[in-house]
């Protein structure tokens, strides 16, 4: 867990760090910059030493002083003098009296060492010249919080003490924020302030640098009861995993709150993929979506046979959350299947007549030797329940189903392999088959023959239904046509009803010579039946 420490003790000493020399390289070596600068000293002087060995000799040593910036124009101009030590090994010192009230922050001593070789050395250090700050009376409530109960109340006193000889006063109008700069509070005319936080497992208290204070923090530190994680998910396809085919991991991120397991959005989810599931490249991270759902695809490996299990994994960044992890598995690279052009026979499918099916078992990426692969064909009157009707063990390619067991209502049909181990399953897409009874005119007649023109002329025959057995047709229309001589058109002349005994009949007049034609058209559970002409000679 990430925190920010307090900005400054009372005593600041501060060691520069090298920086590349702007001339000639020098001799100067075991180059050491420090300075010494107590805020709460009274006369507020920074003493900057210098310590350094050279072969040649140090020249002399001298710095420019620079506001808030390095590379600001520099504001003084300071001369060392040797303290100790000799020309090749020695220590120089200089003073430096700044004004806080012009100048208050930081301020960089910019080092320039010469040596007799005539080359310089440069090096920076810098001093904080501020008052000290700090945050007293200092409380945070309540001590411990998680994601459900997340409000915490920070109070504090920021107090700022300008010299030793002084007592600390109060610091009226300061800005105090958070960790992310909010929430904030400026404090009153005794220094206090009041901050609520929510959301966050870190509140703590910020007086960044403002004028002459000294930047400062106090931390609350709460105690966060983490939530746990769990992770639902499936891998499609699961058994086995196509080589080289596009697997997708589906699942749900959920937390254990107080009131039972709530969604988590935004988290991010990875899926670890071991080397021989995987085919190139892993799995990038995706976050949660806002029902804490996500979606990761991949690609498999190449090698048929390969086995292995997923992880996926679920991290929080906002601190409240312990991560989640779920395994999954194990999983097998292999073969998939596809069941293409599935077509199933007549339809509707007299009633007593076999069913006839067929289509094509095809093996990705490759058949590999691999043979007899049982294809189920299957029946379901809902198109939801299926039930096996035929099984045939077929090789890829090509299949045909014509079983003996013959269908008896209606219903859908599909195709499917079951899949195994290496081999993938796979399902056609279903066909709704109705089934219906035939039916059949008999004894049909047009008579007499020949008719003398006006008179009448009989129509007449028997129409059966088979279902279990042959039955008359009762009650059922059937449509009588008429198609004169010479012409190749079949008009409709008349729809009569048959009676209990199946026979229908119909007297008309004699007007010209032609054909007549009788049909019963069908119905929701009646196929067409046949239909028989008789021609009648008029004269």
């Amino acid at each position: 867990m990430r925190r920010t420490s307090s900005f400054l003790a009372a005593t600041a000493l501060a060691a520069s760090a090298v920086l590349v020399p702007t001339a000639a390289h020098a001799d100067a070596a075991g180059v050491k910059v420090t300075t010494a600068f107590d805020i709460l000293d009274p006369d507020r002087v920074a003493t900057i030493e210098v310590a350094a060995t050279s072969a040649s000799g140090v020249t002399g040593v001298r710095a420019n002083v620079h506001y808030r910036s390095p590379s600001a124009e520099p504001y003084a101009a300071l001369e060392f003098t040797r303290a100790g030590g000799t020309d090749n090994d020695g220590v120089w010192r200089a003073e430096l009296r700044p004004d806080i009230q012009s100048r208050p922050g930081l301020s960089f001593v910019e080092v320039l060492i010469t040596t007799a070789d005539g080359a310089t050395f440069r090096k920076v250090t810098s001093f904080d010249d501020c008052y000290r700050t700090t945050i007293d009376d200092f409380t945070s409530s309540p001590s411990v919080i998680d994601i459900d109960h997340s409000d915490v109340t920070l109070r504090g006193r920021v107090m700022v003490q300008k010299s030793r000889d002084t007592a600390p006063e109060p610091a009226v109008g300061v800005l105090v924020d958070g960790p992310a700069t909010k929430p904030e509070a400026t404090t009153d005319q005794d220094g206090r302030y009041v901050q609520q936080f929510t959301g966050t497992p870190w509140p703590g208290s910020y007086v960044h640098r403002q004028g002459q204070l000294c930047p400062v923090s106090a931390p609350a530190n709460p105690t966060v009861n983490l939530q746990a994680m769990e992770i639902t998910a499936q891998a499609t396809p699961s058994a086995p995993m196509t080589a080289q085919g596009d697997v997708v991991v589906r699942g749900k991120v959920v937390r254990h709150g107080a009131a039972g397991t709530v969604p988590v959005a935004g988290v991010p989810v990875w899926v670890e993929v071991p080397k021989d599931l995987l085919y190139f490249d892993p799995p990038g991270a995706v976050s949660t979506g806002p029902d804490g759902t996500f979606q990761i695809t991949f690609k498999a490996g190449w090698t048929v046979g390969k086995s292995g299990k997923l992880t996926v994994h679920a991290s929080d960044s906002s601190g409240f959350l312990a991560e989640g992890k779920a395994e999954l598995g194990p999983f097998t690279i292999g073969n998939a299947t596809r069941i293409t052009d599935f077509t199933v026979g007549r339809r509707p499918l007299p009633y007593g007549d076999p069913i006839e099916a067929s289509g094509r078992l095809a093996l990705l990426p490759n058949s590999n030797g691999i043979t007899n692969l049982p294809v189920d064909l299957e029946f379901s009157r809902d198109g939801k329940k299926w039930t096996l009707f035929q099984r045939e063990p077929q090789y890829p390619g090509t299949f045909y189903f014509s079983p003996n067991t013959l269908p008896k209502e209606d219903g859908y049909w599909r195709a499917r392999y079951a899949g195994s181990a290496l081999v993938g399953p796979s399902v056609s897409n279903s066909v709704y088959v109705d089934i219906k009874y035939r039916t059949q005119i008999y004894n049909f007649n047009a008579s007499p023959e020949p008719v003398k023109k006006g008179k009448t002329i009989t129509v007449k025959g028997l129409l059966y239904r088979f279902m279990d057995k042959a039955v008359p047709g009762p009650n059922a229309p059937v449509s009588i046509y008429f198609k004169p001589s010479g012409s190749t058109k079949w008009s409709q002349v008349a729809v009569v009803k048959t009676a209990s005994n199946g026979w229908f009949s119909k007297n008309f007049k004699a007007a010209k010579d032609g054909t007549w034609m009788a049909s019963y058209n069908g119905s929701a559970n009646y196929i067409t039946s046949n239909k028989p002409s008789d021609y009648v000679d008029v004269r």
